[in-house]
């Protein structure tokens, strides 16, 4: 761990979750076929539950909770979010109880399937975004307020200064081990959703001074704002840790093939070949689209000599729309 960074971290509350740095992986096929060296970063293998990096926000997001007295756990999220089972996961995990607050229609694939397996209380409404589900979780608080519970509300993606925090931690750990084992990175590349993880990636470069350009593949419908989005919430954190560091402004790029969720030929072929050729397993919602952004862009020469992609984890999302991604390349 970079020690700046966890000097700057050890007054926050944080319950360990990971128990061990995640591993650089290099892609030697890909890396031939692209003629630019691609390393992953396996948050995958984060080590709660299906792993994943909203495990780091976690981290510090349920510190927050723990200190706060909380016991009961609310966040948000579609019938197949790997946040939101990972949540009540790792809540379960340290005897709190959690509810989702989830939208779609139900069906016992992917990670609903988990959330029933694991006996979280999950309630489903009829809204069109994510953020519609907000008035809900409040209105899920009051209640368990009046029945004398103490819920505290993670929001979508664990994305709020706090929840950055767990990336900020992970560029500490990521500098450490570049300085330890190589390689020399040009670029880190991670899909972008609720824009956390990027946010943490931005402020944990700044303040580690690692010189590397930072890209996002925005997989949700708001692709064009999230720069934006992303900047503020990394200054917000910057805030929150009281330092006062330089932001290198990301490129993000829209990947979303239209909409959050829309399932694509193109990215199953890409899971395929990527399965296929590394043994390492992308979903169809995040690190795919994203994975197929990356070679992409490393075809055009743009994202320089040497790439580092931030496996997010997501494989229920294989269990999710396995069909719908098989009848798409069929």
């Amino acid at each position: 761990m970079d020690p700046k960074v966890g000097a700057l971290l050890a007054r926050f509350p944080r319950v360990e979750l990971i128990p061990w740095e995640t591993p650089i992986q290099y892609l030697p096929k890909i890396s031939g076929t692209l003629g630019v060296d691609v390393y992953v970063k396996r948050d995958d293998l984060t080590g709660l539950g299906i792993g994943g990096n909203k495990v780091r926000k976690l981290e510090f997001l349920l510190g927050d909770a723990i200190a706060k007295g909380a016991d009961t756990v609310i966040t948000m999220g579609a019938v197949h979010s790997n946040h939101a089972f990972v949540t009540a996961l790792a809540a379960k995990k340290l005897g709190l109880d959690a509810v989702l607050v989830l939208r779609g229609q139900e069906a016992l694939k992917g990670n609903y399937l988990l959330d029933k397996l694991m006996g979280i209380e999950t309630r489903i409404y009829d809204v069109e975004k994510t953020a519609d589900l907000i008035p809900h979780a409040q209105e899920v608080a009051e209640e368990l307020e009046e029945r004398g519970r103490k819920p505290y509300i993670i929001p979508i993606g664990g994305a709020s200064p706090i929840g950055t925090l767990g990336y900020v931690r992970a560029m500490g750990e990521l500098s450490e081990q570049i300085s330890r084992l190589g390689p020399r990175i040009d670029t880190i590349v991670d899909a972008v959703g609720s824009g956390g993880t990027l946010a943490g990636i931005l402020l944990g470069l700044g303040i580690t001074k690692l010189d590397v350009e930072p890209v996002g593949m925005a997989v949700g419908i708001f692709g064009e704002k999230m720069t934006e989005r992303v900047i503020d919430l990394a200054k917000e954190s910057a805030e929150l840790l009281g330092v006062d560091v330089e932001l290198r402004e990301p490129r993000v790029y829209d990947y979303s093939f239209g909409a959050y969720g829309k399932i694509v030929r193109e990215v199953t072929e890409l899971i395929r070949l990527v399965g296929t050729s590394e043994g390492i397993l992308l979903d169809p919602v995040y690190t795919g689209k994203a994975f197929y952004g990356l070679m992409e862009l490393a075809r055009r020469g743009e994202l320089g000599e040497s790439v580092l992609f931030i496996h997010t984890g997501g494989m229920p999302g294989l269990f999710h729309y396995g069909e719908e991604m098989l009848r798409s390349i069929q």
